[in-house]
This record gives structure tokens, sequence and C-alpha cells, in this order.
């Protein structure tokens, strides 16, 4: 008889209830991001003539400057703008005797001076909006009727 109160009372322990314990886990997650920068055009530019029809540039009268997003994961990076050598399309005499030259400012995560185009400025990391004007200047004589069309080119090396 003991052995099947033996035998009962063993059967009674695997049907009852055995409390669970807790588990946790740690899930790792890794992230990297690299040092790059970023620049996307907003606004295009828009070049007015002058009175004497000698310059046309954004910043005349009906002139508007192009803008630029700069996007920055770092600070080791320099933002500068060239100013284009010749129009890309223009009426005929249009391109003779003409000086480009470009400058631009920046405010956000750099702020910015009104800076000439080919000297470099260090941007932090973040976001800085550029304003950059284009002008053209006629060394001699004036600006023919008809489009005209160029591009600054911004750098962010």
């Amino acid at each position: 008889m003991l052995a099947r109160i033996a035998l009962a009372a063993a059967a009674l322990a695997c049907l009852t209830p055995v409390a669970a314990v807790a588990q946790t886990a740690n899930v790792p997650f890794t992230g990297l991001v690299t040092s790059t920068c970023v620049l996307t055009v907003g606004t295009p530019g828009v070049l007015a003539a002058n009175a004497g029809f000698t310059s046309l540039a954004s910043v005349n009268s009906g002139g508007v400057p192009g803008t630029v997003s700069v996007l920055s994961t770092g600070s080791s990076f320099f933002v500068s703008a060239d100013a284009p050598s010749a129009f890309t399309t223009a009426p005929s005499g249009g391109d003779a005797n003409v000086d480009f030259s470009v400058r631009y400012q920046g405010s956000g995560a750099t702020t910015i001076a009104d800076t000439a185009g080919t000297t470099p400025t260090r941007v932090n990391a973040g976001v800085t909006q550029l304003t950059v004007n284009l002008t053209a200047e006629k060394s001699s004589g004036t600006f023919p009727a008809g489009a005209y069309l160029t591009e600054a080119v911004v750098r962010c090396e």
C-alpha cells in the first residue's frame, strides 16, 4: 500500500504546475554614421540686368539668389563655390568680354558672412542653408537681348 501511495504522490507531483522562471535577453543594436556632406539645390538663381546692361547679377534689382542646403555629419568639410567660365546659353555676342564672380553666405548650423566663392569655409555638423549670388560683368560693351543660362558650382569637400 505504501508503494501505491508513493506512486500516486509521484503522479500527482507530475500533474502539479511548476512555476515558470522569467527570462530576459539583451538584443544588441549597432549603427554607423559615415562622415558625409550632402548638397541639395533649393531655389535656382535668376540673373537680372543693371540699368546700363553691363551686369547680369542675382544681386541686381529683379535678380534672385540661388539656395543650397548643406547637410554635414561632421565638422571636417569645407564649402566653396566656383564661378562659371562662360554662359551655357547666350545670344550672339553675349558671352564676349564677360567676367564671372560668385559669393555665398550661410545660416543654420554654420553662420557664414558674405564670402567670395573661392574662399573655402568650414561647416559644422547639421544643416547650413547657403545663399549663392552670381555676377556676370561685361568688361566692354553691353549684354544683348536674349536668354542666358549658366551655373555656379557649389562644393563640399
